[in-house]
C-alpha cells in the first residue's frame, strides 16, 4: 500500500479503547541479614541524586537524594507545570533508558544527579519536538462483515524545524499486517498531510481560538475539559465541525497540541479514537479508565474521500484506497 493509501486508512477509521496501563517498574532489592550466622550481607548501594528546576518537578521517585542498590532500574517520570513541556533528563544520564522521555528508568551503577529540564510553551508555539510519539486505538462499527479497518495509529516525529514536521504514521490493520508512510505537515497553518487533517496544531491554545483542519477549513475552540489520555490525566481543548453529513469533534491535548482523541458521526460507519500509549508525558494512573465506551461515526477529511464515503454507502461496501 502506497503511501496516500496509507493516509487514507488513518482518514477513514476512526476509533476508541481506554488508556494503557503504565509500565512497572522494577523495585529496589532489600538487603539482608543473616540471624542464624551473625554474618551480615548487604548490597552495594548508590545515591540517585534528582534536582529542581523551573518548569516542572520529578514525580517518581521526587526531588532529593534517593538509595538504591547496585544494578537496579529506578523508575523516573517528570511531570511538566502548566505552559511548560519536557525536553529532556540532563547530567549523569548514560545510564537513563531514553533520556527524551518524561516516563523512562536509570539503571544504578554508580552515583548519579541528574535535572530534568522543561520549556515553556506559549499560546500558538509549537508544542512537539522531534522524537515525540504517540499511539492512537480505534473502535469502530458499521463497517461490512470481513471488511478491514485500522485498529491502532502509531505516529512519529521525526523531526520539527520552526513550524514544520516531518511526521511517519504506522498503522496496524485487523488482519495483523502495518503499513507505513510519512510526510510533512506544518502545525500552525495545518498543511501538510491531508489525510490527517487537524493532526497535530498549536499548542496552548484557548476558547475562542480558531485552528485550521484541512478539508474543513477553520474550526473554533469550544473549550477545554480533562481526562485520561495515554495514562495520564491531561488538560485538552476540543472543537466540533460538521460537513457531508459528518459530525467530528476533536480533543488536542492544550501542552503540546497533538490530537489525542476524536469522534465522528456519519450515516453509515461509527468510530472514536484515543491516544493510549505517548512519550511525551509520564503515565500516572493504572488500569481502565472509568468511562463508557464512545460509539460514534468516522467520516471523509477532504472531498475525495466524501466521494468514496457515498460510493461505498451505495455499494454496501467498504473501500479503503
Amino acid at each position: 500500500m502506497g503511501q496516500k493509501g496509507i493516509f487514507a486508512w488513518a482518514a477513514i477509521l476512526a476509533l476508541v479503547l481506554m488508556a494503557a496501563s503504565p509500565a512497572v517498574g522494577v523495585l529496589a532489592a532489600e538487603g539482608s541479614t543473616n540471624t542464624t550466622s551473625s554474618e551480615e550481607t548487604s548490597s552495594v548501594q548508590y545515591d540517585l541524586s534528582i534536582n529542581t528546576t523551573k518548569g516542572g518537578s520529578v514525580t517518581k521517585p521526587g526531588e532529593g537524594v534517593f538509595p538504591y542498590d547496585e544494578g537496579v532500574a529506578a523508575d523516573l517520570v517528570a511531570a511538566p507545570d502548566a505552559g511548560y513541556r519536557f525536553v529532556e533528563w540532563t547530567g549523569d544520564v548514560g545510564t537513563i533508558a531514553d533520556v527524551d522521555a518524561a516516563s523512562t528508568n536509570i539503571t544504578m551503577n554508580g552515583n548519579y544527579s541528574i535535572t530534568p529540564s522543561f520549556v515553556g510553551v506559549g499560546a500558538g508555539d509549537v508544542g512537539i519536538k522531534a522524537g515525540d510519539w504517540i499511539k492512537i486505538t480505534y473502535m469502530i462499527t458499521g463497517l461490512p462483515a470481513g471488511q478491514r479497518y485500522a485498529e491502532w495509529l502509531k505516529l512519529e516525529f521525526l523531526s520539527v524545524e520552526g513550524t514544520n514536521a516531518t511526521a511517519r504514521a504506522t498503522l496496524g490493520i485487523s488482519d495483523g499486517t502495518e503499513q507505513t508512510g510519512s510526510g510533512p505537515l506544518d502545525v500552525v497553518s495545518g498543511g501538510g498531510i491531508p489525510e490527517l487533517p487537524g493532526i497535530v496544531v498549536s499548542a496552548n491554545l484557548t476558547t475562542g481560538d480558531s485552528v485550521p483542519i484541512a478539508g474543513y477549513g477553520n474550526a473554533t475552540i469550544e473549550g477545554e475539559a480533562t481526562g485520561i489520555y495515554a495514562g495520564a490525566e491531561r488538560t485538552v481543548v476540543y472543537a466540533s465541525l460538521s460537513q457531508n453529513e459528518t459530525q467530528l469533534t476533536y480533543y488536542w491535548d492544550k501542552l503540546t497540541g497533538v490530537m489525542v482523541g476524536k469522534s465522528s458521526i456519519s450515516p453509515s460507519i461509527t468510530a472514536t479514537a484515543r491516544a493510549t500509549e505517548t512519550n511525551m508525558w509520564g503515565a500516572t494512573t493504572a488500569g481502565w479508565p472509568r468511562w463508557p465506551w464512545i460509539v460514534v461515526g468516522v467520516a471523509a477529511v477532504a472531498a475525495g474521500l466524501a466521494i468514496l464515503f457515498t460510493r461505498r454507502r451505495r455499494t454496501g461496501q467498504a473501500r479503503v484506497s
